[in-house]
Formats: structure tokens, C-alpha cells, sequence
């Protein structure tokens, strides 16, 4: 009664609606406030004042003013410099939620079209890869004005387009733009992008090494153009965000052992580690966020060589478990941090098959898709296990890999059995 195009759009439809549905609950709860938005002191409101700054005085300053600040260093600049052109166009709360909702819409349907025409798989093929439009952790964020939803979409796109490489063609120029993109949309991704890079390179240099030269520079220059900058404008040292030292701090302390939790990690005391360093320094670096980076980062390596070998392996084993432990280690309510739980130990599989594949004795063909998938999954596992134990992660800050996990989910496990039960049918009917 209704052709599969028609049908496959209709089911797309009522997905994408599901998050307007959110959208709509969040604005009924006030959520969208010029003062819940603008006017708090939380993470969302730092991007919008920074984002504000840019569309009025094309200063990335969090000062409404064309005067520099060492506070906005605190942000990564991608996702600042997107919402600044949002704020070319309004600066009503509910219409900028609104262009962000429709440009992740946008973005995530040309992804999964991108890869229906590069895997030549029919419409109906497709219908599973759609529910990753309501990924629970997905869904979550791109309510918000955080940068984790729109750091999930650049993650499956350079996904997308890494496992899309045709033999024929094995370098891809969207690459290292994607990847540099998503380390300055949010730097806790460093360590996968840094390892998939690795392997993409690694892979072309035998086969066009001034392509794999000329890429590998630019990812390079885009990334520590940021650093770069900082250092330029405040000659203060390199960061890529001045969150770097505080986010250490906060997971390298004495309370790490006992109280850290997966759901709470960011909420830590990042200060705990200045009692390991001269007072004075302290005192004199109060007016400068870069500065007080330095020191935090300075307490913490004080404080890591004063721990003996099995104190400092007893942190690293708490990070590593919470990390990878799907239940949130301190209650959150709600119907999506429920399904969240859900389907992170679906991630789980995902990882136990990567393992399995990479422990079995057949070689790695690179040219083969199921196999570049599992090198995205081991990337994304070994990031997670670097930066949990350098820094710290949890659910919200492992909820940017959830779109790139479900694909590979769907991919693995029920694309396969699509294509079971697609030949058994037209084996029956051919008896």
C-alpha cells in the first residue's frame, strides 16, 4: 500500500520528531530561557557568551567586548565559532536550539546517505542505521547547548567516511579536516582521533606517501593552530584549552581512589592539588586562568611523585573501570539516562567483538569494511583507556563516541542478520 521510499521516510520522520519532542519538553520546563541560557554560570552559557562575543565584536572573548580574556581559553573553539554564526542570525534561545537541531538533522541524514551510496546498500538496508537520530546519550546533548552532540556527528562522519575509503582511492582529503575538527570541538577525543589518524596514514604511506605526508601536516596545522594562537595572543605557553591542567588535577588526587565515579568525575575539586605547590605561586597566579593551568598541572605531578607504584596503578584501575562500567555510578533519573545504560552495554559487545576479531589469527584487510570498523572500534577503545587514565572520562564525556558505537553496533550484528533473513525469504520463495 505504500512504495518502501515513502515508508523509509515516514519511519525518519517519526524518529527526528521524537527529538522535537524533547525539544519541546525542555522548553516547557524553562530551559530555554534568555536567563537559564545566557545568564548561568554553567558550561552551555560559557559557549554562548563566547559565541556572542564573536557574532558581536569578532573577538573569541567571553567579555561583550572586543577585550581579550584568558577565561575563554577555557572552551575549545569549533563549536564557539558555529554558534557565532547561529547569532549572525537571532539570539532568541529556543530559535538557536532550533538551528542547531536542524543542522545535526541535516548532518546526520547526509552522513548515513553518504554511506548508503558508498556501500550501494538498497533504502530499506538503511532503516536500522536511522535510530541513531534518537541515541539516548545522542539525544541527550543535542538539547543542550554543549558541544557533545555535535562532537558525536563530526566522530560518525569521519567514521563514515574512514571505513568508506574505496581501494581504489585509499586517501580521502575530508579526513584529516574531520578529525582535526573534532579535537577542537572537544579535546577529550584526542587520543582516538590521534590513533585513527595514525592508522590511516600508516596504511596509505606504502601506497602514496606525499598524500600521506601532505595530510598528516595538515591535521597537524589545524590542530595546533589553537595552541598556537593562545600562545601568540597571551604568551603564556601552548594550550589547547586551559581546562587541560584542571582536568588532570581532577583526575590524579588523593580522592580519586575512593570517590571518583563515572558520573561525577568533572565535578571533582581541581584545586586539591595546589597544597603541593608554593603558596606564593598560588597567590600570584589568582588573576590568570592560563596561569593557574600551569599550576594545576604542576600540583598534580608533585602529587604523583610522592605516591608509590601501587597507589598511582590503584587511580588508573578506578578510572579504567568506571570508565567502562555502563551502569552511572551515582543515581540519574530519567527515561533517557535509563536507555542510555541500555544501550552502552550494547558498546560493550561491540568492544568484546573488536577483541575477539583482533585476538583471532586472520589478518587485518584493510580493504575490507567490516575490518576498518573494527580499527574505528579499537581506535575509540584505546583512546578511551588513554585519556581515562591520563585524565578522566565518564558518561558524559564517553556519550560523543555513542553515534560512532551504534553504528558499528548495527553494522556487526543486525545488518548481518538483515541479509540472512533477506536470503531466506528469497530462497523460499524461489522453491
Amino acid at each position: 500500500m505504500i512504495s518502501n521510499k515513502w515508508f523509509f521516510f515516514l519511519i525518519v520522520i517519526c524518529l527526528v520528531s521524537v527529538k522535537f519532542y524533547y525539544l519541546h519538553l525542555s522548553n516547557l520546563n524553562g530551559n530555554y530561557s534568555i536567563q537559564a541560557t545566557f545568564g548561568g554560570g554553567a558550561d552551555a552559557s560559557h559557549y554562548l557568551q563566547i559565541g556572542k562575543n564573536l557574532a558581536d565584536f569578532n573577538v573569541y572573548s567571553d567579555t561583550n567586548s572586543a577585550i581579550i580574556s584568558e577565561s575563554a581559553t577555557w572552551r575549545p573553539p569549533f563549536w564557539p565559532f558555529v554558534l557565532s554564526l547561529f547569532l549572525r542570525i537571532t539570539t532568541n534561545p529556543l530559535a538557536l536550539i532550533l538551528l542547531k537541531s536542524v543542522l545535526e538533522v541535516l548532518l546526520l541524514g547526509y552522513i548515513l546517505f553518504k554511506f548508503k551510496k558508498d556501500s550501494t546498500i538498497s533504502l530499506m538496508y538503511l532503516l536500522p542505521f536511522c535510530f541513531l537520530f534518537v541515541e539516548p546519550q545522542y539525544l541527550k546533548y543535542s538539547i543542550t547547548f554543549l558541544s557533545e552532540s555535535l562532537t558525536s556527528i563530526l566522530i560518525f562522519a569521519l567514521t563514515v567516511f574512514f571505513i568508506s575509503i574505496k581501494n581504489g582511492k585509499r586517501v580521502n582529503i575530508a579526513i584529516p579536516f574531520l578529525a582535526a575538527f573534532v579535537v577542537l570541538c572537544h579535546p577529550v577525543s584526542v587520543f582516538f582521533v590521534g590513533v585513527l589518524v595514525l592508522i590511516y596514514l600508516i596504511y596509505n604511506w606504502n601506497f602514496n606517501r606525499s598524500k600521506a605526508l601532505f595530510q598528516g601536516i595538515l591535521f597537524s596545522l589545524i590542530v595546533f593552530s589553537w595552541p598556537c594562537r593562545n600562545a601568540i595572543t597571551f604568551d603564556k605557553g601552548f594550550y589547547l584549552t586551559a581546562s587541560q591542567g584542571a582536568t588532570l588535577a581532577k583526575g590524579w588526587n588523593e580522592k580519586v581512589a575512593t570517590d571518583f565515579t563515572n558520573s561525577e568525575g568533572d565535578l571533582a575539586d581541581e584545586g586539591i592539588n595546589l597544597k603541593y605547590v608554593e603558596p606564593k605561586l598560588v597567590a600570584q597566579s589568582e588573576n590568570s586562568v592560563l596561569n593557574l593551568s600551569h599550576l594545576y598541572t604542576l600540583g598534580t605531578k608533585n602529587f604523583i611523585s610522592r605516591i608509590s607504584f601501587e597507589e598511582m596503578m590503584e587511580i588508573a584501575f578506578k578510572k579504567l573501570t568506571s570508565n567502562f562500567n555502563p551502569f552511572p555510578e551515582t543515581p540519574k533519573p530519567g527515561t533517557l539516562e535509563t536507555l542510555a545504560v541500555f544501550f552502552r552495554i550494547l558498546y560493550l559487545v561491540v568492544f568484546i567483538q573488536m577483541m575477539v576479531r583482533f585476538f583471532s589469527k586472520r589478518k587485518i584487510n584493510f580493504n575490507a569494511t567490516k575490518d576498518r570498523i573494527y580499527l574505528v572500534l579499537l581506535a575509540i577503545f584505546i583512546g578511551q583507556i588513554i585519556m581515562s587514565v591520563y585524565v578522566y572520562t565518564g558518561l558524559r564525556f564517553n556519550a560523543i563516541y555513542s553515534l560512532s558505537l551504534l553504528f558499528c553496533f548495527i553494522y556487526l550484528n543486525v545488518y548481518p542478520l538483515m541479509n540472512t533473513i533477506n536470503k531466506e525469504r528469497f530462497y523460499n520463495v524461489n522453491q
